[in-house]
């Protein structure tokens, strides 16, 4: 709950980065035999009993994990010696997510002997795909010391040079025979100035002038000012107009586009005083008018409307920009705005449900309702937010459009057989959660058809590991077997505290499939927990408010404890705006602050108001939250009126 990162909500939608964790795990049972043997020889490993160890390791050669005994051993000992083993492990285990592990150790610990010869040949796969700048720098040094061609090398060494950030020390003689040999060129210096202007550190602005052109320097300092305070272009004399005017105009839009998100109008102002001192490019200016519609729109500012009709046969590929125009002419009901800008868009667009919808509606409004009619009963038998509002406008019932995987059973068994799946269901035994996601991730590079991903999220389902089944169905693109996809575990609890809270049970299990996806250990990046996604921070400051027994975040990852909070929260949020969901759902995802500054932005239709939130994560939480809540009432076999809610009440002001 409340995990909106991005300040500005043109973000990108941010997928929860979560840590599915199943259900399988009971802290209450007693480990098998074969269990207890295993965590007995780590234990022995552990305190370096290396004959314990082995005994136990050797009534251990058919269990499942005992890989996972070879690898904690081997990480002891990476030596150049220990080479022979260390591969033949790695190459028996090429399917498991141990191997690469083991190489990286391996690489690492070759490092720090000095052995860069022998690091070199277990990194040179790794190298396009490695962030580790220091390990490249280490690997490409090694390779011009064997006689590689600067040819290949040096070309590699500017992106490694041209980045925002100083790069490590292991670099610097990289760097400094790229540079004698006359690659760092004033368009390269000029290339990374421009990227730390923009994003690094202000401070490096200084040292990387000193590779310009003199003449280019005063571009440091008009750079130093405007990032630490963009509204100095607002001064007349701000740009010299020197002789690098296109740099001077970049560092104007960069500055508006920082504006932009503060006071619109004075942004606003503030850009076309800048045009009129100096000339702007026009692919630089289309980026101003971009960010600042979007600044204008999101607030419902006035000067939005006459832009969006300026600018209806431009930014036609901009999908965000697209979507603001949208609902810009919906917050003025112009509806032959709509229809212009639907025939505009490629067809791509067209065929979206949200246009599609839009489009029925503005043909409706208009006049033309056997057409939008007949859009909307098209549209009205998909399970999803426009379909399923376009069946409430019909006053049709809402559509589950179940249909159950079909695996056979010979894909079924073969999948559970493979090694993957039988490490990962010991891992869930021994509540070794993180390692049960490594191999299921590996399990998943191995599947190749749509049927074995759907057999492999049938078991993950099966074993209750649900937001694991949910997560691979997807990979298969199977989107109507709403059993996988729509569990309904913990259904009493969900049930019980609807009638605890006065909140709908299927209300709560949306927000818990969108929160964590069914993962009642699921530990998001926001650090987030469990079910429904409870912050430890916001437990531990309305555990007494709302009257719920917390002591640490762990009783996070108990199901009924979780439910009980986030639904508490939730109907805290309810009571305290306006007993509306739209308003509640959006302050779970965003805040409540964040609510009480968009209510102000006008009173419109319920639907309106959502297709104008500002944060598109939240825009989509609330499409999705409200579409799963009516799933989850049909699962439950109940009446919900979420839908005739959104289509029939007004919302914000």
């Amino acid at each position: 709950m409340y995990k909106v990162k991005t300040p500005i909500l043109i973000a990108c939608y941010l997928l929860a980065t979560t840590v599915s964790i199943p259900l399988l795990a009971n802290k209450s049972s007693k480990y098998s035999p074969s269990q207890q043997l295993f965590l007995d020889a780590e234990k022995a490993l552990k305190s370096n009993d290396v004959q314990k160890f082995q005994k136990f390791k050797s009534q251990l050669s058919h269990y499942p994990l005992v890989s996972y005994l070879e690898f904690e051993q081997l990480s002891r000992n990476l030596t150049v010696a220990n080479k022979g083993k260390i591969d033949q492990f790695i190459k028996v285990q090429k399917d498991s997510p141990l191997a690469s592990r083991l190489k990286f150790r391996y690489i690492n610990s070759l490092v720090k002997q000095k052995q860069y010869g022998l690091f070199s040949q277990y990194y040179a796969d790794f190298f396009q795909s490695s962030k580790n700048a220091k390990l490249k720098c280490l690997y490409l040094i090694h390779q011009l010391q064997q006689g590689e061609k600067t040819a290949k090398v040096f070309p590699e060494v500017k992106k490694l040079w041209t980045v925002a950030k100083s790069q490590p020390k292991e670099c610097d003689p990289l760097f400094s025979q790229w540079k004698n040999e006359g690659k760092l060129t004033k368009a390269v210096a000029f290339e990374r100035f421009d990227k730390v202007a923009r994003k690094g550190p202000v401070s490096m602005l200084n040292y990387l002038k000193r590779y310009l052109p003199k003449k280019q320097h005063y571009l440091a300092e008009l750079w130093s000012k405007v990032r630490k305070n963009p509204g100095v272009i607002a001064n007349r004399r701000f740009f010299p107009q020197r002789d690098y005017k296109y740099q001077e105009a970049a560092i104007a839009v960069f500055a508006i586009k920082k504006l932009a998100w503060g006071d619109r109008d004075a942004a606003y102002k503030t850009w076309r005083n800048v045009q009129r001192r100096i000339v702007v490019p026009k692919e630089l200016a289309n980026d101003a008018e971009r960010t600042l519609f979007l600044a204008l729109t999101t607030e419902n500012n006035p000067k939005a409307m006459p832009w969006a009709k300026k600018h209806i046969n431009r930014y036609l590929k901009d999908e965000l920009i697209t979507h603001w125009k949208l609902a810009t002419f919906l917050r003025a009901n112009d509806w032959e705005a709509i229809k212009e800008q639907y025939d505009l868009i490629a067809e791509k667009l067209q065929k979206t449900n949200q246009w599609r919808y839009w489009y029925a509606i503005a043909l409706e409004k208009t006049g033309n309702s056997k057409q939008a009619n007949q859009l909307l009963k098209n549209l009205a038998v998909q399970r999803d937010y426009y379909g399923y509002k376009a069946a409430a406008k019909l006053k049709q019932p809402l559509k589950l459009n179940h249909k159950a995987s079909v695996i056979s059973k010979e894909v079924l068994t073969q999948t559970q057989n493979l090694s993957n799946v039988e490490r990962a269901k010991e891992l869930i035994a021994l509540e070794r959660f993180r390692d049960a996601n490594r191999e299921w991730r590996s399990l998943q590079k191995r599947l190749k058809t749509p049927e074995e991903f759907q057999a492999a999220a049938k078991i993950a389902y099966d074993w209750g590991w649900f937001n694991q089944g949910i997560l691979t169905i997807a990979k298969a693109k199977i989107w109507d077997d709403t059993d996988i996809r729509f569990p309904t575990a913990f259904k009493e609890d969900y049930i019980v505290m609807g009638k605890k809270v006065d909140l709908e049970p299927e209300w709560l299990m949306g927000v818990t499939r969108q929160e964590s996806a069914y993962g009642p250990y699921a530990v998001s990046g926001a650090g987030a927990y469990g079910l429904m996604q409870v912050l430890p921070s916001t437990a531990k400051i309305y555990s007494k408010k709302l009257g719920v027994k917390y002591k640490n975040r762990s009783d996070l990852f108990v199901p009924s404890t979780n439910i009980e909070m986030g639904s508490n929260y939730l109907k805290l949020r309810y009571d305290e705006l306006d007993s509306n969901p739209i308003y509640a759902s959006a302050a779970y995802n965003a805040g409540k602050h964040r609510i009480d500054k968009w209510k102000a932005f006008g009173r419109f239709p319920t639907e309106i108001w959502i297709e104008s939130i500002p944060y598109t994560e939240t825009r989509d939480y609330i499409k999705k939250v409200m579409t799963y809540r009516a799933i989850y009432a049909l699962k439950l076999n109940k009446q919900d009126t979420v839908f005739e809610y959104i289509l029939n009440t007004e919302t914000g002001g």
